[in-house]
């Protein structure tokens, strides 16, 4: 009897401590700039987004993620240096175009991700449009994936602008336009305590009934 009340009481506080206890989260980010898009400067520097901090502006912001401009030869995206970079097509290097993506559509490892300067003759059409990249998160250190919902002008793209951007921080793969979802994962410590408490429950039921 006296066994059998400790092991409740432990089940008790591991249930307790199961929803106290700080909680892992895995989530998609997203910021939508819907009401006033960010303007992307007709030039060499254009706009420099940090997606991690939230962090944008026409110079360079520190640990940058994301950069479209114009090279002189309409709207191009400038991707961190390797294994971030932009979701393309083609030969790597300056020659490499942007996948023009579609919402709903996959950004994940099996792509093929240029770093630097990736052309954006596709973004050209005047419509609204994903692009896919990948970006090193400062903070967890992990490799993320995300997109950028861009405005184009038909011609060279511009005036252009970015409606809104998202990116899972966890290392998963994501889709275009995906939005905002956390979910959260109890910490492994958690998880061992309630199941020692599970586990003391089961052994005093035992000797009960024996």
């Amino acid at each position: 009897m006296k066994t059998s009340k400790i092991a409740r009481t432990m089940l008790a506080g591991a249930v307790a401590m199961l929803f106290l206890a700080p909680a892992a989260h895995a989530a998609v980010i997203s910021v939508d700039f819907a009401d006033a898009p960010v303007n992307v400067p007709n030039d060499i520097d254009g706009v420099y987004f940090n997606f991690v901090t939230g962090v944008y502006g026409p110079t360079e912001v520190a640990g940058y993620d994301f950069n479209p401009y114009n090279n002189n030869a309409g709207l191009t995206f400038y991707g961190a240096p390797g294994p971030s970079g932009i979701l393309a097509t083609g030969t790597p290097g300056t020659s490499a175009q942007a996948r023009v993506l579609q919402f709903g559509d996959l950004i994940s490892a099996a792509g093929q991700y240029n770093q630097f300067q990736t052309r954006g003759e596709g973004f050209h059409a005047g419509r609204q449009e994903y692009v896919g990249l990948r970006f090193i998160n400062e903070t967890t250190g992990i490799l993320n994936y995300g997109w950028a919902l861009i405005n184009t002008t038909a011609g060279n793209g511009f005036p252009a602008s970015v409606a809104a951007y998202g990116y899972e921080n966890t290392g998963l793969s994501i889709t275009a336009g995906e939005t905002a979802t956390v979910t959260d994962v109890p910490e492994p410590a958690s998880i061992a305590l309630f199941g020692l408490a599970i586990g003391a429950l089961g052994v005093s039921r035992r000797r009960k009934s024996a």
